[in-house]
């Protein structure tokens, strides 16, 4: 082995090293991604069945987790949203559903985002690993040699 190919080798295997690396990360991130998106869907789809509910109405309401509990709809004209980081606002139903519809279309914007990203990462690693199978094809002719 020549010290160029060594230092291919090094080189090849860093590389490698963080490719894997980035990867998980962004795994974990999509999947962060994915299950918040869920969670957004979930409180979309119960804002949608409040908006059809009458003041007295009963009904079940999704509490998350395939958990429902039988409610009576005292007001829908006004809902609490956090917001993040401990911060709630007391907004109309209409605004409500218009900011979960825009953080919805957000994540999933995000979610596209991350899901290119990681193909373009996918293909790196696949670049890194097809060099340093040539690397070591050749590396074993001059061996044989």
């Amino acid at each position: 082995m020549t010290e160029e190919q060594q230092k291919l080798l090094q080189k090849l295997y860093r590389d490698q090293q963080i490719a894997e690396s980035n990867l998980n990360a962004l795994q974990q991130q999509i999947e962060l991604t994915q299950v918040l998106l869920n969670q957004y869907q979930s409180g979309f789809a119960v804002l949608k069945e409040l908006e059809s509910g009458k003041e007295g109405e009963e009904t079940l309401l999704n509490v998350g987790g395939g958990v429902f509990v039988q409610a009576k709809l005292i007001g829908t004209s006004k809902v609490t949203r956090a917001l993040g980081s401990g911060v709630r606002i007391e907004q109309s139903l209409e605004q409500a559903i218009d900011g979960v519809e825009k953080a919805i279309e957000s994540l999933g914007k995000q979610y596209e985002s991350l899901i290119s990203e990681l193909g373009k990462l996918a293909r790196w690693s696949e670049e890194i690993d097809a060099q340093m199978r040539q690397l070591a094809t050749q590396m074993q002719g001059q061996e044989a040699q």
